[in-house]
């Protein structure tokens, strides 16, 4: 027979088992939606959900202009990346209006076994078909790939978990004091936004008002310049094909938000997004969105920072 000492130690170690299992939280599965190549925010993005184990990088699909050099970009970083991530799939959505895409030069000419020409919404579709319910949708790029997703079947709302989402304008626009505008990614196409902004889909919106103000200063572009890893090496070339000086990390924010709530004040709000590409919050209906209202840039950087340049 087993001793009480024995005993007790078996069910210490069970409870302490235990305890450990329950404070580890799941991964959340994503699938990154993006028009990686124009402006240099979509690849600190990325490189933020490569560092950020809470997220579980189920693909990438890209969106707007040249999709195919976009998703050669997209699968290039996360190759650069190592490691399981040169397995993450990439796929490249419908082509739309020519965009600026100076930074899909670093990729010209790249091929891997993930990276794929076309089937971007048919990606997203087998895999949240697979997973139902259990994928969070995070859209950096016009919503042209996601309202495409959630038109393929009548089901298809209800399977998504959530769309974390960089759009819209509530009480500001691009500079400070600023009047609300149309922001890029909704006015690219308001047809798209209105069909996700009213899908039903949960959604965690990160609006001009929590992201114009997040310039990465000259001390936080060096930190990760001088990181020097393969990625944040990559981030140095794009930063130098991008051509300008201060990047603004809109898309960025996005993917914080999803991972840390309390990074910046939400409201949850009835929002709306009308033939121009404004995003309006109606009085009286119920709530569709967690909205971003207010945001420290200090916080976001130094949570930003921690992670991809440590």
């Amino acid at each position: 027979m087993l001793s009480k000492v024995v005993l007790s130690r078996l069910l210490l170690l069970g409870l302490t088992l235990a305890a450990s299992v329950s404070a580890a939280s799941p991964r959340t599965p994503v699938i990154l939606d993006t028009d990686i190549g124009t402006d240099i925010d979509d690849a600190f993005a990325l490189a933020l959900i490569i560092n950020s184990p809470e997220l579980e990088l189920r693909g990438v699909t890209t969106v707007s202009g040249d999709t195919q050099a976009r998703a050669r970009l997209a699968a290039k970083l996360l190759w650069e990346a190592g490691g399981a991530w040169r397995k993450v799939p990439v796929y490249a959505g419908h082509p739309g209006k020519p965009q600026p895409i100076d930074q899909t030069r670093w990729a010209e000419g790249f091929t891997s076994p993930a990276l794929h020409m076309s089937g971007a919404v048919e990606f997203m579709k087998a895999e949240i078909n697979r997973q139902p319910g259990k994928i969070t949708l995070i859209a950096i790029g016009e919503l042209t790939n996601v309202a495409a997703l959630l038109k393929s079947e009548p089901s298809m709302a209800k399977k998504i978990k959530r769309i974390a989402l960089m759009g819209g304008s509530m009480a500001r626009g691009y500079g400070p004091d600023s009047k609300p505008e149309a922001e890029w990614n909704i006015k690219s196409n308001p047809d798209a936004a209105q069909t996700v902004f009213s899908s039903g889909v949960p959604l965690l919106v990160a609006p001009l008002d929590v992201t114009a103000m997040l310039q990465l200063d000259a001390a936080g572009r060096r930190r990760v310049f001088t990181h020097l890893t393969p990625l944040t090496n990559a981030l140095t070339i794009l930063y130098h094909l991008w051509g300008s000086e201060t990047p603004t990390l809109f898309d960025p924010m996005a993917v914080a938000m999803l991972i840390d709530p309390s990074i910046c004040e939400t409201q949850h709000l009835a929002v709306e997004v009308d033939a121009e590409g404004f995003t309006r919050v109606v009085e009286g209906k119920p709530a569709n969105a967690t909205v971003g209202m207010q945001a420290d840039p200090k916080k976001f950087f130094e949570f930003y920072l921690k992670r991809v340049a440590p």
